[in-house]
């Protein structure tokens, strides 16, 4: 994470002299952190990827004590183009060039969480069971976490799993519309029927990709002569559709039918 400007820090307490009495030092002498740029012939010069960007970095590493944690911390100590900058890891062995670039990557992260959640809504899932306990949001009513029933965990793991699997089709679906964004950025720009004020640039965005992509899978998806795999979607979409508005005797005679149909096809083959 970055340190804000007013954070200070500590370095290690010198160890208590025999028979020094008194509680020993959790504490050495305390440090802003901003002053320590003020050192410059303490830092060193290295080649590091900032923001996509290699460029020359002034860099200096320190393990301090930080009081939230209570424990040592590494700080990394960069002047780049940017300006001046502190990042905290937990991990005192990280190299400080990786945890800088790691830093950087953050944004390319947010955005790529952003894009799932309000472009694609992988985390829109609204798979629940009722096997698995009810807990509270707020952590004060969390004290006392009650664990699923032991002939219920497999429940909960199919639930768990159905969580995991509709996030990853979901940066599956994100990394489609990168990967036609790239391929195909001039026919869709052609096909783009939406209004853009200026194009910030020639690639188009995952959302543009969208808005051109969702029209031709509707037409698609209406098309008698559609692909297999939007016959396949199709058939099952309808089928599941009217069997649940159905009785429940003939829904049970079609799904049996459904379940005979698929294993004969597997048979044949």
């Amino acid at each position: 994470m970055r340190a804000k400007k007013n954070y200070v820090a500590y370095f290690e307490p010198e160890p208590q002299k025999p028979g020094q009495l008194g509680r020993p030092r959790i504490y050495g002498d305390k440090l802003k952190l901003m002053e320590c740029f003020d050192y410059a012939h303490l830092f060193s010069t290295v080649s590091c990827r900032v923001y996509g960007h290699i460029e020359q970095v002034s860099m200096l590493t320190l393990n301090l004590v930080w009081k939230p944690t209570g424990g040592l911390i590494l700080f990394v100590f960069a002047v780049t183009r940017r300006g001046p900058i502190v990042i905290m890891c937990s991990d005192v062995n990280q190299d400080p060039v990786r945890a800088l670039e790691l830093y950087c990557v953050r944004t390319w992260i947010e955005v790529m969480f952003s894009q799932l959640k309000h472009l694609i809504g992988a985390f829109q899932f609204r798979f629940w069971s009722k096997k698995m306990p009810r807990h509270s949001r707020t952590p004060k009513t969390n004290r006392a976490l009650k664990a699923p029933a032991t002939d219920e965990l497999g429940k909960v793991e199919q639930c768990w799993q159905a969580y995991e699997r509709f996030a990853m089709l979901g940066a599956i679906a994100l990394g489609l519309l990168q990967l036609m964004a790239l391929k195909f950025s001039s026919s869709i720009w052609q096909q783009h029927r939406g209004f853009l004020r200026t194009r910030s640039r020639c690639l188009p965005s995952e959302r543009t990709v969208k808005q051109v992509i969702m029209p031709l899978v509707v037409r698609d998806f209406l098309n008698p002569a559609c692909g297999g795999i939007i016959r396949e979607i199709r058939t099952h979409y309808v089928i599941w559709k009217v069997v649940m508005v159905l009785d429940t005797t003939t829904r049970y005679g079609i799904l049996y039918i459904m379940r005979a149909r698929q294993l004969y096809r597997y048979k044949v083959r």
